[in-house]
């Protein structure tokens, strides 16, 4: 009765700690599987400098690891061990994924700097002489060559007034 009765505890003992494995198991999963993937990109316009003034909001470890894709090398951004070149990536990417165009064409942005806090990664740009008119255009891939998930909120503020509207995948441009 006594080897029965340890049987019994030893089998009780596997299934609880099977249980609580397979739990652990499970719950670690669904977290990796429903990462967000968000960017938010505010853009206002100062009538004193005639400039539009952009604050973009990205996770850091996204735009971190699309950056360390593009230049292969570690960028570490908002570490004592940053890349030296980690502005020159930026400015690059920016260059490449951020494109407002009106009449004449594309419109220069201009890199004004960062910074990196725990989660997330502020990047600031400007784009002088911008002429509040419409039919300006803003193309925005930022991210979405990496993760096909990404959408990217966009708020534009002219005085009073402000227009919103998501990018993504499907839909990387909009008119304003």
């Amino acid at each position: 009765m006594q080897k029965k009765k340890v049987r019994m505890n030893n089998s009780l003992l596997f299934k609880v700690f099977s249980l609580l494995f397979s739990i652990t198991i499970l719950l670690g999963n669904t977290a990796n599987a429903h990462k967000f993937y968000m960017s938010i990109t505010d853009m206002e316009y100062n009538a004193e400098s005639k400039s539009l003034q952009i604050s973009m909001k990205l996770f850091v470890d996204d735009f971190e690891q699309v950056l360390e894709q593009e230049q292969e090398v570690r960028i570490l951004l908002g570490t004592e061990k940053e890349h030296p070149n980690a502005n020159v990536f930026i400015k690059e990417y920016i260059n490449t994924h951020f494109i407002v165009e009106q009449s004449k064409g594309s419109l220069p942005v201009t890199f004004i700097g960062k910074e990196v806090d725990k989660d997330y990664a502020w990047i600031y740009l400007e784009i002088k002489n911008f002429k509040v008119k419409d039919g300006t255009l803003l193309t925005s891939s930022m991210l979405l060559d990496y993760f096909t998930e990404q959408t990217n909120k966009i708020n534009y503020k002219k005085g009073q007034e402000v227009i919103s509207f998501t990018l993504f995948k499907e839909n990387l441009s909009k008119e304003f």
